[in-house]
């Protein structure tokens, strides 16, 4: 399977870099950007690794090593990474 990035969770990615730079530092915001991508690679070797959400098309990758979901689609022959979000964050009802 192929992976691809919304353009929503492109952005999250940027929004996520900016923030841990400002407010942690920049080599914290690298490994969380990295283990972020690592976390979504994955799902091209296992699509179906996150929980069902209460949209049936949208799955949820629970937070691991630091605070964040993933919410993504499995399509036909790619999984998509739709939004990155901080659990202190209340879910998106737009997903």
């Amino acid at each position: 399977m192929r992976l691809r990035y919304d353009v929503r969770a492109i952005q999250d990615l940027r929004d996520i870099r900016a923030y841990l730079e400002t407010h942690a530092s920049p080599t914290i915001a690298a490994k969380v950007r990295s283990h972020l991508r690592a976390r979504a690679d994955r799902l091209c070797a296992h699509p179906f690794l996150g929980v069902a959400s209460s949209n049936p098309d949208i799955r949820i990758l629970p937070a691991t090593r630091y605070p964040y979901r993933i919410y993504y689609a499995v399509l036909a022959d790619e999984v998509v990474i739709l939004h990155i979000r901080h659990t202190a964050r209340q879910a998106p009802d737009d997903l």
